[in-house]
Parts: C-alpha cells; structure tokens; sequence
C-alpha cells in the first residue's frame, strides 16, 4: 500500500507531475495498491486511486504547511506502508525531491542573475515565505535518519552531502522517462509533415528546446548562441531553433529578432504532442541554469537524439558517456556555438546518436520503478539504513 505524494496532480501536466503519473501506474501495474495524496488533481487511471487533501491558506506557504499537516494526519491511520514524497513532508518514509533540493534552487536562481540581481534577490530573499517554508521543512526531513532520500542523479546525492552533510541513508534511483517506440512507423510521417509545416529542407538541422520556465531553461541563451553559430556559417543554413512551452514568447522573439535570426526560430507553445517535434529534430538544446535530471534530454536520448546541455543539469550524467554536449554554463555562447556546428553535421551527430540509444536502454520508468520498490524494501527496514 504506497501513497505518492505530490501537490498536483495532472499526468498531462509539467515533468513532476508526469513522472509520478507514470510511477503510480508502474507500481500499480505490478500489483500494490497506490493512492496519489495531493491537494488537487486529475483522476489517475485505474486501479491507481487519487485523494485530494484540499487547498487551503491564504498564503502559498501556509497552504504548504497545512498539506504537510494533512499528509502526516493521512499517513498516521496505517493505511499505508509506504509514504512516497516529492516535496518535503515530516513523517514520510521515503523523500524523493524530483525538482532537486531546496538549497540548489536557490543557487541556481542566483546563478543566473548578473551582480545586481543577485544582491537584490539575497536582499528579497526573507521576504520569499513559500521557500523559506520550504526550507524550513526539508531541513526535518533530511534530519530525521528514518527517512530513506532518494536522489534522482548524483548531483543532488551530492548535494544532500554539500547542503545537509548527509550521506547515510541516500540513495540514487536515477530519473526514469516512458516513451513511444523510437521505430513508430509513423515517425517519419510526423518528421516530414513538421519539418515541411517549418520550411526546413531535408538536410537542414533543426535543433529544439523543450521547456515550462523559459528563464530557467536558458531560452535566451540559446537563442544568443544559435545567432552566433548562424553567424559563423554565413547565409547558407537553412536551421530552425523550436522553442516548444507555455511560458510567454514575446520578449524572446524579440530578443532573435534583435539578433537576425527571428525568422529561423520559432515558438510552439505548450502542446501534448511533443514526441511530433522530436521526430522533426536533430538535436535537442536545454541551456539549463538548474535540472536535478532534465526528462528532456533522457526522452530524447530514448529516441536517438543527442543533446547539449550544461553542468547544472543532473542529466548531463548521461550525456557525458558520448551521447552529447555539456557545456560549462548557459552564457558559455562559444562553446554552445561549437556544439551546435558539430551536431549540424549528419556524420558526426549519427555516432552520438547511437550513444544516446544505447545509453537509453538504462532510462526507462520500467527501471525506476523496479529501483524504488527495492528502496521502499529498505525504507521498511530501518537497521538496513546507511547501505545505499
């Protein structure tokens, strides 16, 4: 009996959200009984079972408080073995934080802001109730030695070490993604229709970003390094940059329009047919200023295509094998410049190609799942603590 824990609940909505979708109907499929505590949400499919807590506060920060409280309260009537949590909640018995630890994203929000912005966010930073609660309650959990912390690649293992001193007790169950058959018959249909639909010819690269929060996810970065590579190779590049997501647009179509290149990029919006625009791709570029393990690059690397990304992003674990780029940072436009030029060329992209689907065969939620029931096994057994 495994109750998942996550705030929302949508299996069409962000990477969180999806992931536990597909871990809730993996553990069902084999068998045990899974309920997804959340405060609001979409019905799972059966038999996978959904229990909203509700929504209340009149604050983002006090509601979190009281959906910790509503969990602990759930998980205290013995109905369930196993307390699965994705966000941090005192009295669970495995915490898995799939967005990384609090700590980190606060790095990585400093990160990418120049020195005036980052004395004006350490400055508004007591001011952030929501993180400081956050804080606040991931803090309890890492401290209590009875819950087992999962981390989804060996970034945020290290940093459990670096930001808790807590090396005990953790385990890495690297990400997992489900995706369609890379040889769907119909791939090569959805490659020629997209590519037509973006007046690309057949030889000319396409690279895409796949990405929610556009700041985060280096969108403006990536765009200052394609126009630099376009630069480089003159007027004969008939490359498009897609940008496929929900968040606003404008300010970076100008920003590609500033830098002559607003024709070769365009923006998609949010849409459930992602795997359409993989099939149209060559490459995939996810300039990320913080991933604990970007679902992006792993999808792509299922389906054979390769990716740059950069050292903040606990995906590049993989991609480091040959099966992409890892970049220092977002603003490194040179060394995103030289990435892009190598995956441009068909021969030199086809041998990290094959990288990426052997690399793959180890990135599948099948996996996963398999390597959490294992760590469930040993959250149930405390004196095995400390082996993971």
């Amino acid at each position: 009996r495994i109750a998942l824990v996550i705030e929302r609940f949508d299996a069409a909505g962000g990477g969180r959200e999806r992931s536990t979708a597909q871990i809730a109907a993996g553990l069902a499929r084999r068998g045990h009984d899974v309920t997804v505590l959340c405060q609001r949400g979409r019905a799972p499919e059966p038999p996978v079972r959904l229990r909203e807590l509700g929504r209340r506060g009149a604050t983002r920060a006090r509601r979190l408080r009281i959906f910790a409280e509503d969990v602990r309260a759930a998980a205290k009537d013995g109905r369930f073995d196993v307390v699965h949590a994705t966000l941090p909640v005192p009295g669970c018995d495995v915490y898995q934080p799939r967005g990384g630890t609090v700590p980190a994203q606060a790095a990585a929000s400093l990160r990418r802001r120049g020195p005036v912005g980052r004395l004006l966010a350490r400055a508004a930073a007591p001011l952030n109730a929501h993180r400081a609660a956050m804080a606040e309650l991931e803090t309890e959990v890492v401290a209590d030695p009875r819950v087992l912390l999962l981390a989804v690649s060996e970034m945020v293992a290290e940093e459990f070490a670096a930001h808790y001193g807590r090396r005990e007790g953790v385990r890495v169950v690297y990400n997992g993604v489900d995706v369609p058959d890379p040889d769907d018959p119909r791939r090569a249909d959805w490659r020629q229709e997209l590519r037509f639909r973006l007046g690309v010819g057949q030889g000319d690269p396409v690279f895409l970003t796949v990405a929610t929060n556009f700041e985060l996810k280096g969108v403006q970065e990536t765009i200052v390094a394609f126009a630099r590579w376009v630069a480089s190779r003159g007027d004969d590049t008939g490359a498009r940059l897609v940008v496929v997501g929900r968040d606003a647009p404008e300010g970076y179509e100008r920003i590609a329009g500033l830098r002559n290149v607003g024709r070769m990029v365009h923006f998609v919006g949010p849409t459930e047919e992602v795997f359409r625009y993989y099939a149209a791709a060559d490459a995939c570029v996810l300039l990320s200023w913080y991933d604990a393990c970007s679902r992006v690059c792993l999808e792509a690397a299922r389906w054979g295509i390769p990716s740059i990304t950069t050292v903040f992003n606990g995906a590049a674990e993989v991609l480091a094998s040959g099966a992409g780029i890892v970049v220092p940072s977002p603003r490194d436009a040179r060394a995103v410049a030289a990435g892009l030029d190598e995956l441009a060329d068909p021969s030199r992209r086809a041998e990290r190609s094959r990288k990426c689907l052997a690399a793959g065969v180890r990135l599948g939620m099948d996996r996963h799942v398999e390597e959490l029931l294992a760590a469930y096994a040993q959250a149930r057994a405390p004196a095995a603590r400390g082996q993971a």
